[in-house]
Formats: C-alpha cells, structure tokens, sequence
C-alpha cells in the first residue's frame, strides 16, 4: 500500500467529478452533539468518578464536536472512476519514447478530461516575488552592512585603519601635517576600494523593482503556477496551471516554502483538467474577423473598436500566461507524492 503527502487539493472539484462519475452525493457537514445535566442534590453520587457531593449544586456538560470530511480514500478512488471510465491520460503510461510534442499524444489531450502526469515540480509564488522585490533594497543593505564588517576586521582592513591613524596624530610642521592629510586621504580611498571590491552584491535599480511590483499587481495577481516536468529529457516539456491559495495543504506560503521549497527535490504527481493544448501552426480562430469588411454599421464599430482593445492586450497575456506548445495548461485538482513502503525497513 502506497502513502501520499497531499501537497494541493481542490476538494470541491474532486467532489463534483467523484459524484459525477458514481451518482453518489458527497457530502461536507459538520455535526455538533451537547449533553448537559444539572442537579441539585445535599446526597448526590455519581458513580462514575465515585464522586461525593456533600452539599451544594452540581454542573456537569459534556460537549462533543466533529468535523465530518471525504477521506483521502475518496481521492484515489476518483482516480481510479476517471481511468476506468476512460476520462484520464496518463503521461507515465506513454510508450514508444512519446512526448508531448508527438502528434497521438496532443490529439488525444484535445479530447481528454484529465491529465496525470510525475516529475521535478517548479512552484512560482508571484506574490512572494512581489514581496521580495519589495523588501529587497533593505535585504540587500543589510547584507552589505554585514560583509563590511566583516572586512573591517581583516588584518589587511586593520593595518591601513592603523596607518590612518598614526597619520592622523602626527605631529610636525604645517607642511608634514598637510603631506599627512593628503595620505590619510589616499588610504580612506583605498579602504573604500577594498570594501567595494570585495562587496560583490549587485544593487537591483528602482525602477526595475517598481516595474516588478507594477506588473505582477497587472497580469499576475494572486497567481502560484506550478510546472511538472513529465520528461527529464525535455525540458521545454511541461504541464502547469494556477494552484489556489485555499487549496493548498499548508496555507502559511512561507511555511510551505520553507518546507518545500519553489524547486522540490523530489518528484510530484499532479492531476488536473485539460484546459488548453497549444497547436505548433500559426492561431486559425479569428474571432474579429466578422469585422473584416469594407463599410460598419455603427453598432458594429462600437463592438469593434471595444472588443478589439482585448485582442490589443493578447500579447501582453501571452507573455505572462506562457502557455505556448508543447506544453499543456491544467486546471490543478491534485499534486502530491507517492511513496511506497520500503522492504528493508519493515519490522514485522
């Protein structure tokens, strides 16, 4: 028997599929139970706890909560509908060295419900970048703070810091004292070399941060993709889509980096819906092309002109939503790890 470390799960899409494909109903219902006793007794025993109450007024309330949800049996076993009702692809089953570029294969993605596929997984918090490049100029001014001084206590930093000092304190005529300065001089410029040369983080202009902040406020707001690497061979090969904050295992995103990391060292298998299989031929739906004659009626110029400002912006959404062939855009039901047991571990 195999274990999974559910990293993402869209509960309510796996739940819609799961009763479509059995005609079972799914249901998500918390239930509360009270139990309350009061009495007021001089003799009163309660052989229970063998408790005595001599006198006075004894209160007791039990309550019981429970939150009643699908096991994750529930999750396997929807696996198991999609593939045996012929609704799921899955890429570890493709033969002959296929890949998504092959002609069969995107054919038969164009008319699948679902995806399944293993791999390296890349995570890409949009948001988590925007807070970076945020906080980065005091990041980055507080490492440069750290390393100076971490040079100004090597003997090569001391010995001049030592030199300046005894210039400083020379004593002589007003022509000694000047020739002393103009060293003193020399040597701060020679230490803030030193500091500069071996201070090797690059400062990130401004604007390229605000521009950051600006675009991912634009196009990309709210947005984690995650990218599943089918064929360690190809690496222009990817199947991604948007996971949902809610959605995810851990919800703190910081924990979950911190756990996982954006770039997992192990292997992932996501399952998710078939929204979009791009072709490798030029785009053939013109949905302006009803406009494409000589003489528009008013209405229709209107409608033009505003339906033409969203085609105006495709090439902005393409350069953000990346979504070219070879590669397969999901809707993410479920990403987790598979482990199966280990022989050489067992006890018993």
């Amino acid at each position: 028997m195999s274990l999974y470390d559910y990293l993402y799960v869209d509960l309510e899409k796996a739940i819609s599929l799961y009763s479509q494909l059995t005609g079972g109903v799914v249901e998500l219902r918390e239930t509360q139970s009270e139990k309350g006793s009061l009495s007021d007794n001089k003799r009163n025993y309660d052989f229970k706890v063998f408790k005595h109450d001599a006198g006075g007024t004894s209160h007791e309330k039990e309550q019981d909560k429970a939150t009643i949800k699908p096991h994750h049996a529930l999750l396997q076993e929807l696996e198991e509908e999609l593939s045996a009702s012929g609704y799921l692809f899955d890429l570890n089953n493709i033969v002959d060295n296929k890949t998504l570029k092959d002609t069969e294969v995107r054919s038969t993605l164009k008319n699948v419900l679902c995806i399944k596929c293993s791999g390296r997984i890349v995570i890409e918090d949009y948001e988590r970048m925007k807070k970076i490049s945020e906080d980065f100029p005091k990041i980055a001014e507080l490492i440069r703070k750290s390393t100076t001084n971490s040079l100004q206590k090597t003997p090569e930093y001391q010995n001049i810091e030592k030199q300046i000092s005894e210039l400083e304190n020379i004593q002589g005529d007003k022509k000694q004292k000047r020739e002393a300065t103009k060293a003193v001089v020399e040597l701060r410029k020679s230490l803030d070399e030193f500091l500069d040369s071996n201070n090797t983080l690059e400062i990130v202009p401004q604007w390229i941060l605000d521009g950051t902040k600006t675009w991912i406020d634009t196009f990309l707001p709210n947005i984690t993709n995650i990218r599943v690497y089918p064929f360690a061979e190809q690496n222009d090969e990817h199947v991604f889509g948007h996971l949902e904050a809610s959605n995810f295992t851990i919800s703190d995103p910081t924990a979950f980096h911190f756990t996982y990391g954006s770039f997992p060292t192990e292997e992932f298998t996501m399952l998710g819906i078939v929204t979009s299989v791009p072709s490798d031929e030029e785009e053939s739906f013109m949905p302006m092309q009803e406009f494409d004659k000589d003489e528009l009626a008013d209405y229709e110029s209107i409608e033009n002109g505003l339906r033409g400002l969203f085609r105006g912006f495709d090439g902005f959404e393409g350069m953000v939503r990346t979504c070219r062939y070879p590669r397969i855009l999901v809707h993410p039901i479920l990403v987790y790890r598979q482990t199966s047991p280990n022989n050489k571990l067992k006890t018993k």
